[in-house]
């Protein structure tokens, strides 16, 4: 008779709360996670999945101890068998459990990609080790004298991930490794994160992408909340989800674009255009290096949704910031409706930026940054799904996803004539995803805002694009 070993990492009947003072310093309580249950054994991979804010990143800070002194925690929460106080994950915290952060700002702006990796090795070659799980990642060997803030997105979280991969850790906790990655960098992080269970290691794979968690894991775990609505196997996830137990299971996988993607406005229709977002000629170079594209051309007419798709590092979000005017060309021009000076008031092309978190003032509460881009529309924010009691926190407070939802606000400025969305939603659930575009899209029509969609998602380009374009076809033309 096999007896199972006793879990890696044991949730059950796990709370989470956070003190806090009103006005009058009246104390109150603020539930964040209730009934929580889950258990992840040595060689598996179990995905969390879930609304955004429904408390999957807290999951991950309580297990670390990284939570703030106004938490209170209650229920089950054990590491191989022994309690996990504060106390015990700061002595597991980078040694036995080790994590790959959400945000992109985890890393270290003043020192060197490759020099961040290789603290996280304790033994051996340090350099060739660091090396070679860059080049098993698909990052080029340069990108290792690189400082994070030269790097793309994508580029980014890969090193993320290595720096994790390295560790000699038993449970890695993935908190959005994935979003922003290019399909054949997507494939090889989650190969490499599947290496690392055939070793025995426990995952907690966290993130939106429910395509990615059936890809990497075995069972999955699915939130809403700050609950456990449900744990299925990935062979559940099929037709329609009939084999699913729980409704709001069923809505996350029927939202997905490749199933029912909720009911979308039809495209635009083919009509006489009243105005162009036209790039000409446009070339770029960081500094002593080749140029990044040459000679780009590009064209977004009024009404239109254009889709967008390329491999990480192809310079897709640098061709973004300088069309949306946060930098300048080394040739080339940009026409917005046949005008080319937008030096006074807003500039008509607003960018939704791929990371929330640094397009954010962190000393301003919610409200505050609306005020300033002057966006109160109510019934925008209601679109968007933005809370009123989120304009009184600051983002530290907020989730990935909840921050995204006021970029895009923020983005929808009456004058705003062009938006690019820059990987938009992909810090969003499914659902959310699908709302998110929907309200976009309806306003956009509405307002006759042309939109260029940046995203390595082909089924969702698909989806909300009137037409589709490869980076790589037109900086090589």
């Amino acid at each position: 008779m096999t007896v199972q070993k006793e879990p890696l990492l044991e949730v059950r009947n796990f709370s989470l709360s956070f003190r806090q003072y009103k006005k009058g310093l009246r104390e109150t309580t603020m539930q964040v996670i209730r009934r929580l249950d889950m258990t992840i054994h040595e060689g598996e991979i179990v995905a969390v999945i879930g609304a955004s804010g429904s408390g999957k990143s807290l999951l991950a800070n309580a297990v670390l101890g990284v939570l703030p002194e106004n938490a209170a925690l209650f229920g089950v929460l054990k590491y191989k068998g022994e309690q996990l106080t504060r106390e015990k994950s700061g002595e597991l915290r980078g040694r036995e459990i080790s994590l790959i952060p959400q945000s992109a700002n985890a890393l270290d702006p003043l020192i060197k990609t490759g020099k961040q990796v290789r603290t996280a090795i304790h033994h051996g070659d340090k350099k060739a080790k660091q090396r070679a799980i860059f080049q098993k990642i698909g990052l080029p060997e340069e990108a290792e004298s690189r400082y994070p803030f030269e790097l793309s997105g994508g580029m980014a979280r890969r090193v993320l991930a290595a720096t994790a991969m390295v560790s000699s850790a038993n449970l890695i906790i993935a908190d959005e490794p994935t979003p922003g990655l290019d399909p054949e960098a997507l494939y090889e992080t989650v190969q490499h994160i599947k290496k690392l269970a055939h070793t025995g290691k426990g995952v907690m794979f966290i993130t939106h992408d429910i395509d990615t968690a059936l890809q990497i894991a075995g069972r999955v775990v699915v939130m809403n909340e700050g609950e456990t609505v449900e744990t299925a196997n990935v062979s559940y996830f099929t037709g329609k989800g009939e084999k699913l137990a729980h409704p709001y299971t069923r809505a996350l996988w029927n939202a997905l674009p490749q199933n029912e993607f909720v009911s979308l406005p039809t495209k635009a229709e083919v009509q006489e255009p009243d105005g162009m977002l036209e790039v000409q000629g446009m070339t770029y170079h960081y500094p002593n290096e080749s140029n990044l594209f040459e000679k780009l051309n590009l064209r977004v007419h009024a009404g239109e949704v254009v889709g967008l798709f390329g491999y990480s590092g192809s310079g897709k979000t640098t061709m973004a910031r300088l069309i949306a005017g946060y930098m300048k060309p080394m040739e080339g021009k940009l026409n917005v409706n046949e005008e080319n000076d937008f030096r006074a008031g807003m500039h008509p092309v607003q960018l939704v930026w791929q990371h929330p978190e640094k397009a954010i003032n962190p000393k301003w509460k919610m409200k505050k940054m609306l005020s300033e881009a002057q966006i109160m529309d109510r019934e925008l924010l209601d679109a968007l799904g933005i809370k009123q009691e989120w304009l009184t926190r600051y983002p530290s407070e907020l989730s990935g996803g909840e921050l995204q939802r006021f970029c895009v606000a923020r983005a929808l400025h009456e004058n705003t004539k062009y938006l690019i969305a820059d990987e938009m939603t992909t810090m969003l659930d499914a659902i959310t995803q699908a709302q998110i575009w929907q309200s976009v899209l309806k306003l956009a029509k509405q307002r006759n805002i042309g939109v260029l969609a940046i995203s390595h998602d082909h089924q969702l380009l698909q989806k909300i694009s009137d037409r589709v374009i490869d980076f790589e076809a037109i900086i090589n033309v």
